[in-house]
C-alpha cells in the first residue's frame, strides 16, 4: 500500500472517531431527552435494527450488497438527530459479523485489518455528520415528522451523506490505484442509489412507529415482515448463485479436459472487463459483458477431447465441429433463468466485423459493442497463451496483430484500444490490482 493512501486512511480514521467522539457528546449530554423507559426502548430498537441489518446483508454479487442498515439510520436521524446515528454507527462496528458472499466465512473486526475497520468507521461517521449538518442547515428538528416539512431535512441528508461518502472512497481509490473519475463515480453512485431510495420510505415509516405510545413494540413486530422479506429474497437469489455454481462447474470440468485453457475464462473476464471500461461503457452494461465472458466457451464441454486437445491443425471437418460450441453454450444457458441478455454475446463471440467469423456470418454494427469486446479478449489471450504447438506471444506482438486485424477481424475502435492497453502493461496490471484488498 502506498503512503499516501497510508497517511489518507489514517486522516479519516482520526477524523470519523473524533467525530464520533463529538456526537456522542452532544446526544448524551446536550441533545437527549429524558431518558425514560419510551425513549430508551427508542434508541435501543433503533440500535437492535442497525446492528442486525448490518449483520444481514443480501449479495446481489459479489461487490454489490442490499444493505437494510440505512432504514435504520434514517429513522434515528428523524427521531433522535444525526448525533444519535453517528453513536450507534460507533457502538454497534466492534460487534457486526458479516457472512462472505459465499456464506461460507464470516468478517468481523479479529479477522480484519484494523486500517479498514477504522477507515469504514470514520468514513461513516463523516458521511453521516456532514449529512446530518446540511439537516440542521435547513430547519430539521429531531422528533418532528410532520410531512411534508420532514422531506427536505430528510433528502437533503441523504444526498450530502451519500455524497460525502463517495468521495471519500473516491480520493482512496485515486491515492491507491489508477481509475477514471466519471466511470467509478457512477458506478458508486448507482449502487449506492438504489438501495438508499428504496430504504427511505421504510426508513420513514419505522419513525413514524417509534413515535406512537407504543412505538417500540410495534417497530419489533415491523421487524418481523421484513425479516421475512428478507429470507424470501435470499432464497431466490440462492437459486441464481446455484445455477452459475453449477455453470461455474461446467466450465472448469471444461478446463480440466484440456490444461492448456486453464483459468482462460478468468483472463477473458478481466480482459473484456478492463477494455469495456476503457471505452466508457456503463456499469450495467459492463457486468452482463463479465457474465458471458465466464460462460463464452462453455459450449466446448460438448466437443470431443481428441478436437480440443488436438496438438496440431485442424482438419475442416473437425474446425466445423469446433465452430458447433456458442450453439451448444446457448444451448445450455437456455435452460437456466436469468441468463438471456448473455445469450446473444455467447452465441456471437467469434463473428468477425469483416463478416468472415462464425456461426451466422454477422458483421459490422449489426453487432453490440460487448460481442466485439468480449471476441477480442478471447482472441487476445488465445495469441498470448501456450499451446501444445508454439509458444504464446508477447504482449506486444499481440498488439501488433490486433492493429493489423483491426476492421477486419475485430472492430477497429476496439482492437485500437486493446492494442494500447497491451502496449502500456495495462493488462497485465490489472491482474495483480484485482488481488488488492480495498476497503468497503
Amino acid at each position: 500500500m502506498r503512503p499516501a493512501t497510508k497517511c489518507y486512511m489514517a486522516l479519516i480514521s482520526v477524523l470519523g472517531l473524533c467525530t464520533g467522539v463529538f456526537c456522542a457528546y452532544r446526544f448524551l449530554l446536550v441533545l437527549s431527552g429524558p431518558w425514560n423507559l419510551s425513549y430508551t426502548g427508542v434508541f435501543l430498537v433503533l440500535l437492535l435494527f442497525a446492528w442486525g441489518s448490518c449483520c444481514l446483508p443480501l449479495y446481489l454479487r459479489e461487490d454489490c450488497t442490499v444493505d437494510l442498515s440505512f432504514i435504520s439510520i434514517l429513522a434515528t436521524i428523524l427521531i433522535l438527530g444525526p448525533e444519535a446515528a453517528v453513536l450507534i454507527k460507533l457502538v454497534t462496528s466492534p460487534f457486526v459479523v458479516i457472512p462472505s458472499p459465499d456464506g461460507k466465512s464470516r468478517e468481523h473486526i479479529f479477522n480484519t485489518a484494523p486500517s479498514k475497520t477504522l477507515f469504514n468507521l470514520g468514513n461513516h461517521s463523516i458521511s453521516y455528520a456532514v449529512g446530518g449538518l446540511a439537516y440542521y442547515a435547513v430547519g430539521g428538528r429531531p422528533g418532528d415528522i410532520a410531512l411534508p416539512y420532514v422531506l427536505l431535512p430528510a433528502v437533503l441528508f441523504i444526498v450530502v451523506a451519500m455524497i460525502a461518502n463517495v468521495v471519500v472512497i473516491l480520493l482512496y481509490f485515486m491515492l491507491s490505484q489508477h481509475v477514471k473519475l466519471y466511470p467509478t463515480v457512477f458506478q458508486m453512485f448507482s449502487s449506492l442509489a438504489p438501495s438508499i431510495v428504496l430504504s427511505a420510505p421504510i426508513g420513514y415509516f419505522l419513525a413514524f412507529l417509534l413515535k406512537l405510545d407504543a412505538g417500540p413494540w410495534l417497530a419489533i413486530l415491523f421487524m418481523l415482515p421484513l425479516l421475512l422479506a428478507r429470507y424470501s429474497f435470499k432464497l431466490y437469489l440462492d437459486s441464481q448463485k446455484h445455477q452459475i455454481h453449477v455453470i461455474q462447474t461446467l466450465a472448469a470440468a471444461l478446463e480440466a479436459k484440456d490444461p492448456y485453457t486453464e483459468g482462460h475464462s478468468t483472463r477473458v473476464r478481466r480482459y473484456a472487463v478492463q477494455l469495456a471500461e476503457q471505452m466508457g461503457l456503463s456499469s450495467k452494461r459492463v457486468q452482463k459483458l463479465s457474465t458471458a465472458a465466464v460462460f463464452h466457451d462453455i459450449g466446448k464441454i460438448g466437443i470431443p477431447d481428441s478436437i480440443l486437445q488436438k496438438p496440431g491443425a485442424l482438419t475442416p471437418e473437425e474446425r466445423a465441429v469446433i465452430q458447433t460450441h456458442p450453439a451448444k453454450g446457448v444451448r445450455i444457458l437456455e435452460n437456466l433463468d436469468g441468463y438471456e441478455a448473455i445469450i446473444p454475446l455467447v452465441l456471437h463471440h467469434h463473428e468477425f466485423y469483416d463478416g468472415r467469423g462464425y456461426p451466422d456470418g454477422t458483421c459490422g454494427e449489426e453487432l453490440p459493442i460487448e460481442t466485439y469486446i468480449l471476441g477480442a479478449a478471447d482472441a487476445y489471450d488465445a495469441i498470448t497463451s501456450d499451446r501444445p504447438y508454439r509458444r504464446g506471444r508477447t504482449p506486444l506482438q499481440a498488439a501488433a496483430i490486433l492493429r493489423e486485424e483491426a476492421g477486419k477481424q475485430f472492430h477497429p475502435q476496439v482492437a485500437v484500444t486493446l492494442a494500447e492497453l497491451a502496449e502500456g502493461g495495462l493488462l497485465e496490471r490489472s491482474a495483480r490490482l484485482d488481488e488488492e484488498q480495498v476497503p468497503c
